[in-house]
């Protein structure tokens, strides 16, 4: 068995501190600091569009959107859990599915920031693999970081995949996987395609699994 599992929106709720970091390197630029609410709303969408969002004024090729990036990635890692942690019950149920199959988590966030958010969250050892948006040529919804990652890992039985929005749901079903939806993530209503189950908490995940 292999789960895969979105990271934002789904373990842990990262808006505040990548919101912050949106002011931090806007500060820097002599740029006036976003709302919280508008700079909040901009960090689900992958890093090359956070950073044409939330630094229009200063993007105007590829060259700037690579370095402004990359001045973000380096102030967001430094306070990657400054405020972000794991949603109530993750961390049992993730140790939960980990002792009955693979688990991978699959994210828009590069792989290395994903990996120190989670190693300072303590649950790093639970997971098996990630896939960062960096990680492959595609991510999201893309089924192939899903497939390459199941046959590194030699896993050849059930697929789950859960998540919080429609990118994940459509991953579940290129990958051929069950899906989950995560309801107490970032999306307030269930997203199209519809999932295969609704966990209202992160027990539920496991229980869907085992069962």
């Amino acid at each position: 068995m292999i789960a895969f599992f979105d990271l934002d929106g789904t373990l842990e709720d990262s808006r505040q501190d990548m919101a912050l970091s949106i002011n931090r390197v806007r500060e820097t630029k002599s740029l006036p600091a976003l709302s919280l609410e508008v700079a909040r709303s901009l960090v689900n969408r992958g890093m090359d569009a956070l950073t044409e969002a939330a630094f229009p004024e200063i993007i105007e090729n590829q060259t700037d959107l690579k370095k402004v990036r990359a001045l973000y990635e380096e102030d967001y890692l430094s306070h990657v859990v400054d405020h972000t942690r794991l949603y109530d019950g993750i961390s049992s149920m993730l140790q939960g599915v980990a002792s009955i199959g693979r688990l991978v988590v699959y994210t828009n966030k590069p792989e290395r920031i994903s990996r120190e958010l989670l190693k300072r969250l303590q649950v790093l050892e639970t997971v098996s693999g990630i896939i960062g948006g960096d990680s492959f040529p595609e991510s999201k919804p893309s089924p192939i970081p899903m497939q390459t990652m199941a046959d590194r890992l030699g896993e050849t039985g059930a697929r789950w995949m859960t998540g919080d929005t429609a990118a994940d749901m459509q991953a579940a079903r290129n990958f051929g996987a069950r899906s989950i939806w995560a309801s107490w993530g970032y999306i307030s209503s269930a997203p199209k395609p519809f999932p295969d189950f609704v966990a209202k908490v992160p027990s539920d995940v496991l229980e869907f699994i085992r069962n």
